[in-house]
Parts: structure tokens; sequence; C-alpha cells
């Protein structure tokens, strides 16, 4: 009997298909040799078939030689096949051109009556290679149609599995995939081949699954299942795994967990762990899908330590690695996940343009979470410059569309974002699960209310509620049904068990029926006894009650007292809130009197130097004033939004100076609340770097550009970064010699900070200090 090779699916099904059982087809072949022909010829055949199975093509070659020629015509056949079939997904045209020409020079008079057909075969894929795909389909039929008698069913078979290879999995035209395995399904029924009648319809099911025939691909599977288990096939989590993955499309999670499960129960079972990394990722993704990032993680966690990847899962497998990232910076290991990719990286080269596009996506995302943007930004581009390259209704594209999409809504562009959803959501049926057709949805939704068309983003967000709601409805009826189940279990045992305990109350009754009389009387002597101790018991409990409430009158006053002092402290606590706020409402509004006064003055002085003197003092004020105008607007009276306060400032000195777009500002400001002791020091230093900056480092209108970073580095102090691009300090020029007002006071506050100062001139002024925060 001949023992199915299936080649396990982890995506693409075309590629699946053409993969599919060689090793079966080999065997065919080699039980026809044998029943055709006997003697020394057919017996180094024989070998020669032996030696391409091994892959041990050369000493094939050297067999041609020693062959008589019904024997070489054979093996030459056996050769161009296996370069037009055997080689997998790198089909080696030209090799198999070579030999199936070889075989055509052989004359017909030197084959027997019974290999003339071959002859045809011969022509059926040498006209593939030649003349294309539809003449090769004419010659197949007839092909098929001139060897077709009762016995040659299996033989029948094999041709229609050749055809199937070359077919396009969506060719709509003429002969089919599917029919092909229609074609297959019928001559393995009756030739009685229930191993191969079971792999042509997993086959016809997997094409169902792909084509979006998702209840016809159930049927077929759960048929598949079946004739597997009546033939006694273990290796059956390759069936599992494909329900798990038809469930999972139609949306129903609860049973696609169940059979992920048991296809995992099928290769601890079988020992079989050499797709255990896809099975795994099949349930990691189906826990991602449903949103429980935990689980996910659990699931993608055993398959972790599987990280060097092979030729021909080289690809999945980066997928699966890619999801697993995602999962970790859901649940906040965002580091982690980086970290997990880059040595994914490091250890794997991506095999074709769609694992590369993951593998840049999937870094892309990752630079992304730990807030590197730069990086982040480099592999975004890199990744929409390969889009254009990916396969169409391919589901990893679908992702990668989907994900270029969520890139552009971040930054805001819409109309690009719009377009890449899109196309994610007009792949085919089948391509793409019910759970991300719903997250396409609703980010169309916020496309769409981005770009004004609110009638589109309603139905978009309609959409995705109604797949949210039919997958978790579903879960929840499996759910539901599952519990019936294991509740009406459980109410048979509990019957049984009750009337087990009738049956044995009843035995007991019967008993105490006979005793009855004699304890009567001990019966009313022990209640009179129980009476009495009951009543001595409630004159117990009475002094007792009364104790208690004088105790709880004591506890009723302490409590009044404990809250009329609490009140009061809470009292005190508003007041002193208040009085802060009053405090610092005041004080500005006194640096604001002090600023008119300085406008004032300014008007009156006629000295360049005094006046340019007094609008430094009134930007130096109004850094000040900022801080107090923030601490009397907001609820927190003791620190300020760094960010906020920064980004304020730059906009007051714009203003005083009128730079225009002469000057353009960059922000990288860490999300912190500082202490209002820090904040006005560092305030001032800021505003100092900022002017030094504007009146001095560019000349002659010269355009430029002011940096202000603002870090924890990794000594958790702070580091205030302030930079621009402009002519730097002149040459020569020592700090330490030429102290002025701006210099002497970012040294002077940088030691109220407790922190070091340091200036350097690197093409252009970088002023840098570093700092530990007050803890709050």
């Amino acid at each position: 009997m001949l023992r199915e090779y299936y080649l396990y699916r982890t995506g693409n099904p075309r590629d699946q298909l053409d993969s599919a059982s060689w090793l079966a087809e080999q065997a065919l072949h080699l039980s026809e040799a044998l029943k055709y022909e006997n003697g020394k010829n057919d017996a180094l055949l024989l070998k020669g078939d032996a030696f391409i199975r091994k892959n041990e093509i050369g000493n094939a070659l050297n067999l041609l030689g020693t062959l008589q020629d019904s024997t070489r015509f054979r093996l030459l056949i056996i050769l161009g096949r296996h370069y037009l079939f055997h080689k997998g997904r790198d089909r080696d045209l030209d090799s198999s051109l070579f030999f199936l020409d070889q075989a055509n020079k052989i004359a017909p008079i030197h084959l027997s009556a019974k290999w003339q057909p071959e002859r045809l075969h011969v022509k059926a894929m040498h006209d593939f290679i030649t003349d294309g795909l539809q003449q090769s389909k004419r010659v197949y039929q007839e092909l098929i149609d001139a060897i077709s008698t009762p016995g040659s069913e299996e033989r029948e078979a094999l041709l229609w599995h050749e055809l199937s290879t070359l077919i396009p999995l969506r060719e709509k035209t003429g002969i089919t995939r599917l029919h092909c395995f229609e074609k297959m399904l019928s001559l393995y029924r009756k030739s009685g081949n229930q191993e191969r009648e079971a792999w042509v319809l997993k086959s016809i099911a997997d094409i169902h699954q792909v084509s979006g025939k998702l209840d016809l691909a159930e049927t077929e599977l759960l048929a598949v299942l079946e004739l597997y288990k009546d033939i006694g096939y273990r290796h059956l989590h390759y069936i599992y795994d494909l329900l798990a993955i038809n469930y999972r499309n139609k949306g129903d999670f609860s049973k696609s967990i169940f059979y992920g499960l048991k296809a995992i129960e099928s290769v601890e079972a079988t020992n079989d762990f050499t797709s255990a990394f896809t099975f795994y990722g099949q349930i990691a993704n189906m826990y991602r899908e449903l949103g429980q990032s935990n689980k996910s993680v659990e699931w993608y966690s055993k398959m972790s330590n599987y990280r060097l990847f092979k030729h021909d899962d080289n690809f999945y497998k980066f997928r699966d690695a890619g999801f697993f990232a995602r999962e970790l910076i859901k649940i906040k290991r965002e580091k982690e996940a980086l970290t997990y990719i880059l040595d994914i990286r490091a250890k794997n080269k991506p095999i074709g343009v769609h694992a590369e596009a993951w593998l840049i996506g999937s870094l892309a995302y990752c630079y992304q979470a730990v807030k590197q943007k730069r990086e982040a930004e480099k592999y975004y581009h890199e990744l929409i410059k390969l889009a254009g390259q990916l396969e169409k209704d391919n589901e990893i594209t679908t992702h990668l569309y989907y994900e270029i999409g969520q890139y552009f809504i971040h930054k805001q562009q819409y109309g690009k974002a719009s377009a890449y959803l899109q196309k994610a959501l007009n792949a085919s049926e089948g391509t793409s699960s019910l759970s991300l057709t719903k997250d396409i949805h609703l980010m169309l939704y916020r496309t769409d209310s981005g770009l004004g068309n609110y009638t589109s983003a309603t139905r978009h967000l309609l959409r995705h509620k109604l797949l949210n709601d039919s997958i978790f409805n579903e879960t929840k009826n499996w759910q539901i049904e599952e519990l019936q189940l294991q509740f009406e279990t459980a109410k048979k045992e509990k019957d049984i068990k009750l009337l087990n305990n009738q049956n044995q109350l009843q035995r007991i009754n019967v008993d105490q029926a006979n005793r009855t009389k004699n304890i009567t009387l001990a019966f009313v002597a022990l209640l009179l006894i129980i009476v009495g101790l009951l009543f001595n018991r409630y004159l117990i409990k009475q002094r007792s009650n009364r104790k208690l409430e004088v105790h709880q009158k004591e506890l009723d006053q302490k409590n009044s007292f404990l809250e009329s002092l609490n009140t009061e402290q809470d009292k005190l606590l508003r007041e002193k809130e208040w009085l802060i706020k009053e405090v610092h409402h005041r004080v500005k509004n006194n640096l604001q009197m002090v600023t008119s006064l300085l406008i004032t003055q300014c008007s009156y002085l006629t000295d360049e130097a005094a006046v340019l003197a007094v609008k430094d003092s009134l930007r130096r004020l109004e850094a000040m004033s900022l801080i107090h105008q923030k601490l009397y607007q907001t609820e927190n009276i003791s620190t300020i939004a760094i960010p906020e306060y920064i980004n304020e400032l730059l906009r007051y000195l714009q203003e005083s100076f009128d730079t225009g777009n002469r000057i353009a500002f960059e922000q990288i400001i860490e999300p912190l609340d500082i202490d209002v002791s820090q904040a006005i020091p560092l305030g001032l230093i800021i505003s100092e770097s900022i002017i030094n900056a504007i009146k001095h480092a560019f000349s002659n209108q010269q355009k430029g550009i002011v940096r202000i970073n603002l870090r924890t580095d990794v000594t958790n102090h702070l580091l205030l970064k302030i930079s621009d691009n402009g002519i730097g300090l002149p040459a020569g020029f020592d700090i330490m010699k030429h102290n002025t007002l701006g210099l002497d006071l970012m040294q002077g506050l940088t030691r109220q900070l407790k922190g070091s100062f340091h200036i350097e001139s690197n093409k252009g002024v970088h002023v840098m200090v570093r700092f530990s925060a007050i803890d709050k």
C-alpha cells in the first residue's frame, strides 16, 4: 500500500498543491515498470529511478549510455518529468526540455506497443514548455482518453495530478485544477485506494477553502477526517489543522481553537514534530485575532526556540515571528520584541520579496513601538517601495497593505492610507480572515472620517461592528453548547448518585423502623436536656448583647470625633492648595507688571545696548511667568508638564524675534512632569540658549535649524541638549575666559539644578545640561 507523502500547507495553497505527494507518484511509476517487463534492462531502469529519487542525477545520467532504446526512453521521461515537476517551487524547464527532446529522437519502432502512449506523454510535457498551458491541456486529455481502460485508474489519476500542478490555482477557463482533482477523486474511488481518495478530497477542500467556499470545505474536511480514521492513518494533525484554519476563516474561533488543540495532541501522540512550529503558530494566531494577547504570546513562546528557518518554510516563519513581536508589543514588552526580531534577522536571510517585506514591516513596527522614530520611518519607506512587487490575493500582502495604511493614518495622510486599505479590503474572497477584514473596515472608518467622507465612514463602522459581533457571538454560542453538554453530563451523574442515595436511605429507614420504639424515651429525655441548654444559652446571649451595646456607643462617639477631625483636615488642605494657587497667580501678575514697566521704560531709552538688555530681561521674565501661569491654571500645583511648557516658550520666542520660516525648531521632548523648583531654571536655560542661537548662530538671514532634545539617559539623569547648525563659536573661544551674562546665568542655573553644564562648537553650537530630577 502506498505511503502518502503529504506536504503540509503553511500558507499559499498554490505552493502546497504544486508540492503534493510525489513519493506516491514515484512508487506508482516503479510499480508500472515491475508489471510490464522483467530483466536486466528494467533492473537498470529501477536503479536509475532510485538515483533520481535520492537526487543523485549524475549517477542516473551515467546509466543512459548503457541502456537499450526502450529502457532509455523510459528513463529519459523520468528525467524530463523530474525537472518539470519534482523540483518543487523551482522548475528547471531547460533541463526538462533537453531530456524530452532526447526521448523524441528515439524511433517509435524501437518501442513496444504498451509504451507507445508514453510518446503522447512526452508531447504533453514538451508542449507545456514550448506552446503553453492550453495546448498541453489538450494533449493530456488526449493521452488520458487513449489509456482509459478498466484497471488503468491509478495511471489516469497520476496524469490528472501532473496536469493539475501545471494549472494556476485561480485558472477559470477550460480544464481547471479543481476539475483535475475531481477526476482523480472518481478514479481513486473506482480503484479502491482510500488513502489517495482521502488525500485528493483534502486537496479539493483546500481549493474550496481558498476560493471562500468555507461551508463546502468544512463538509469535505470532516469527510476526509473520517476516511483517514477508517484506514488507521495516524497523522491526523494535518487535517485537524486545516479544519482549524477553515473555522478561523469563518470567524468561529471556539471550533478553530478546538481543532488546533486536537492537532497539537496528535503531534504529541505520533511524536511528529516536523511542523510543530506551524501548529503552535496557528493557535497563537487564533488567540491574536481574538485579541487575547497574553494567550497568544504563551503559544508563540512555544515556537520561539525555532529560530533557524529552512528554505521551504522561510516565508511563513518570518510572518509568525513578526506576529509574535507585535503581540509582545501589545502587552508592553516592546524592547523584548525588537530584540527578538533583530535576532531573527541575524540568523536568517529572507527568501523572496514577501519574506523580505514582512521582515522590514516587523522592524518598522518594533522601532515605532520603542519610539525610535527615525529607524521606523526608514523601514516604512523600504516597505512601501516593496509593496508594488507583492503578489495580489495573498494573505501576507493583505496584512502588509493594512499595516502601511495604519502608518499613513498615524501620519494623518488619509488619502494614501485609504488607497492601501482598499487594496487590502479588495483581496479575493478567502484570502483574509474575518478578524483582519473587520480591522480593515475600522481603519477605513478612520480614513474616511479624516477625509470628511462621513457616509462611507459610517458604512465601514457598521460593517466592522457586524463582523465583530459575528465573530464573538459564534464564540459564545460554541461555549454555551460546551457548557450545556457539561451541565447535562454532570446532571446525569448527579441523578445516578441521587438514586443510589435514595436506595440506601430506604434500607436505613427499614432498619430504623425496628428500633423506633426503643429510642423514643431516650429521645424525649434528650429533648428536655437540649431545651434546658438552649434556655441557658439564651440568658448568656442576653448578657453579651447588653455589653456589646455599651461598646457600640463608645465606638460611635469615637467615629464621630474622627469624622469631624478628617473634615477639618480636608478643609485645611483645600485652603492650602487655594493659597498656593493664589500665590502663583499673584507672582504671575507681578511679573507681568514688571514686564509692562520694562516695556514702558524701553520706549524712553535711546541707547541700543540698553534696549537689547531690557528686551533680554523681558524674555527671561516671560519664561518664569509661563511657569506660574501653568501652575495657576492646572490642578497640579507642584509640577510642570515640560513638553507643553517648552512648546509655548518656543512659540513666544519665535513671535518675539519674528523669525518667520528662516529658523526651524525641532523638539524631541519626553513626556515629563518636572518639579517647579527645577522647571524655572530649566526654562531660563532653554530661553538663553535659543535666544543666543537666534541672535548669533545664523548670519545674513541664513536659514537654519535649532533642535531641543530632553530625555532620560542611561544613568536615569535628565539630559537637555540644545543644538543649532549655525556658524558655531568663534575660533579660539574659551568659555572660561569669555564670560557673558547669558553664559554666567546658564552656569549659575545649572548649579542650582545640581547638574553639569557643557558647551561645544561642532558644525554649530551644542549646549548640554545633565541633572537629576527631583522625585515627586
